[in-house]
């Protein structure tokens, strides 16, 4: 079979996926165990004792009755531990809100809505102590990796396999970073459900590729890419699902530097500060939410406008609107200029009598 259907390949070599109907879970001293049943010329029965009572995990039901029938485990041992992996279906949740808003994927905060309201606060500093801390630890490591390859090319290779092996691990590096990245979930779910709480449609920007700027923001892109396109968009999609919301993508080309009280493109962003034609300041992501919810309206500009297209459009509006004040106010100087002249002829018949 295999020489005529392809099939699936992987290069991993700590896991192994158990069939519903090869394993079943018993009891043990208040402990959840689930035994795995292999060929008997392979040996015993893998038992694998948990370190949970069972009650949430959903694996059983009263009398010990298996209720995920049809569904596979996923075993993976990762770092000395053995881990197992199930899928379930959600259940419903709490019903969402009624409003009409549109979001920006902050920095500082996870998410900030249209209407001001920051969602997700601690985001950036989490990920901002975790980051710094990764860069001071691997510029530590890299004396520790100089000093060894001296000693090992000076011979004394006991000495150099004793740092390699107590100082250039990565037990601590990996669980850090396990950490961070399950602090950096909570706080975008907890995100997620606070804006679906308020909303019924939420407008936000496809953010899930590479952010292509890097000046002066070069640090900030190479923090953010890497999460906007996985907690943050996996949190918001997640939720908006399992409790009915409508999620909708909108093109984010020039979300940012677009005024959103004139929908022209016009002012100029500096940091988390915006700074509009006329001198006024917003804070930056709020005005980009502005613009996001604008954009859920504008037919115009689809999400899959180029971003070519999308500044011709915005300029085409702003070159408009430019004329149309021009216009105005050319306008308003003649209204005055007649008043003027009325004014005067007035006073000069007055002074004739």
């Amino acid at each position: 079979m295999r020489k005529h259907f392809e099939h699936g390949k992987s290069q991993v070599d700590n896991q192994f996926v158990v069939r519903s109907d090869k394993f079943r879970v018993e009891m043990v001293d208040d402990k959840l165990v689930v035994v795995i049943h292999v060929a008997s010329k392979y040996g015993k029965p893998i038992r694998l004792t948990t370190t949970t009572s069972g009650k949430n995990v959903h694996l059983i039901g009263k009398n010990l009755r298996i209720i995920l029938i049809g569904k596979n485990l996923r075993i993976i041992v990762r770092n000395n531990q053995t881990e197992i992996h199930y899928s379930f279906d959600k259940t419903k949740n709490r019903p969402c809100g009624q409003a009409v808003i549109g979001i920006d994927k902050g920095y500082t905060e996870a998410f900030v809505d249209s209407d001001g309201q920051a969602h997700g606060k601690g985001f950036g500093k989490v990920m901002s102590e975790y980051r710094d801390k990764t860069h001071q630890t691997g510029q530590s490591r890299n004396k520790l990796y100089a000093l060894e390859k001296k000693h090992r090319q000076a011979g004394r290779i006991s000495k150099a396999d004793r740092i390699k092996n107590n100082n250039l691990g990565n037990k601590e590096i990996n669980g850090r970073k396990e950490r961070a990245h399950q602090r950096l979930r909570d706080i975008a779910f907890k995100a997620a459900h606070s804006i679906v709480d308020k909303a019924e449609v939420v407008a936000a920007e496809d953010l899930t590729g590479p952010i292509p700027k890097t000046h002066p923001w070069k640090k900030y892109n190479r923090k953010m890419t890497s999460w906007a396109k996985g907690v943050l968009a996996e949190a918001l999609e997640s939720t908006a699902k399992q409790r009915n919301a409508n999620l909708v993508l909108v093109n984010a080309a020039y979300t940012s530097q677009m005024d959103s009280n004139t929908h022209l493109l016009e002012g100029k962003r500096v940091g988390d500060k915006f700074y509009r034609a006329n001198g006024d300041v917003l804070q930056a992501d709020f005005n980009a939410a502005r613009n996001v919810r604008h954009r859920l309206d504008d037919h115009e500009i689809t999400l899959y406008t180029p971003y070519k297209e999308v500044r011709r459009i915005l300029l085409s509006r702003s070159t408009g609107a430019t004329e149309r004040h021009r216009h105005e106010l050319q306008e308003a100087s003649a209204l005055v200029n007649r008043v003027r002249n009325n004014s005067k002829t007035q006073c000069a018949v007055l002074h004739r009598v």
